[in-house]
């Protein structure tokens, strides 16, 4: 059986992350609660049996290298500030190798995935942007009523002010879900718009399964994480305001993959 090009850079990228997962690198306190190397190493294992023989039992590895990438997005904000010099204390320190790890994990889940979907019947349709559009309200909202003072869920330690970051990330989420199923949306650039549709499925996905997971993990004892299981509001947050961005993520994605289908040439 001859291998495809994809399929060999799959195998290459799934072999450095066994790599990576396996060396006995130092690492940070901020990673507690990520994957466990366990998880990274089976996953790419299982994820090279289902490159060379795609099939959709492949989604299962899939889903255990998005999880083994969750964090990607924090040491990428980390990375910036240790490269730029801008005083940030401890979140200018990165793990480099983790992130090396993690980065390269998301790496063989888009691969995996490139190969599985085409075989595969998704869901299609309007209803996955105008659900992306939906779901990108909850996380935002959240933050606007905590930061008037609303007290319901609010993490105890909770002390940050107004929202405009995640107000402009609403902004850009929300005109980006509407982009690809509205009409105006076809006269944009196509290629702008699966670039901003994959990118932000990638950047929701990892970070969604990076809490949801990781406090699942935690509950059943595979991990040490940072979520403080004897407080009620916490894990009611971790629950429904961050386990939005996994669903907004996957309608991200859902959505980018059917406007891409549609708009093939």
């Amino acid at each position: 059986m001859r291998l495809q090009r994809m399929q060999i850079s799959a195998l290459i990228v799934l072999a450095l992350v066994v790599a990576l997962a396996l060396a006995p690198f130092p690492t940070l306190p901020y990673t507690l609660g990520f994957a466990p190397q366990w998880v990274t190493v089976l996953a790419a294992a299982l994820g090279a049996v289902f490159v060379v023989r795609p099939h959709p039992a492949g989604l299962l590895p899939a889903v255990l290298l998005l999880w083994s990438a969750g964090g990607v997005v924090l040491d990428a904000l980390r990375a910036f500030f240790a490269v730029t010099g801008i005083p940030a204390g401890e979140f200018a320190r990165v793990d480099w190798p983790g992130m090396a790890l993690r980065g390269l994990s998301l790496a063989g889940c888009a691969l995996l995935g490139a190969l599985l979907l085409p075989r595969m019947k998704v869901p299609g349709g309007a209803w996955l942007g105008y659900s992306a559009f939906a779901i990108g309200f909850v996380y935002p909202m959240a933050k606007l009523y905590w930061s008037y003072g609303g007290t319901l869920l609010r993490p105890a330690d909770y002390g940050e002010g107004f929202p405009y970051g995640e107000l402009i990330m609403l902004l850009i989420g929300a005109v980006g879900s509407l982009a690809m199923v509205q009409r105006w949306g076809r006269s944009l650039p196509r290629r702008l718009v699966l670039a901003g549709g994959w990118t932000g499925a990638a950047m929701l996905t990892t970070m969604g399964t990076m809490s949801v997971f990781g406090t699942l993990s935690q509950l059943v004892g595979l991990t040490r994480g940072p979520v403080p299981l004897s407080d009620p509001a916490a894990m009611v947050t971790v629950g429904l305001v961050y386990g939005s961005w996994l669903l907004f993520g996957l309608a991200v994605g859902g959505a980018t993959l059917s406007y891409q289908r549609a708009t093939t040439p």
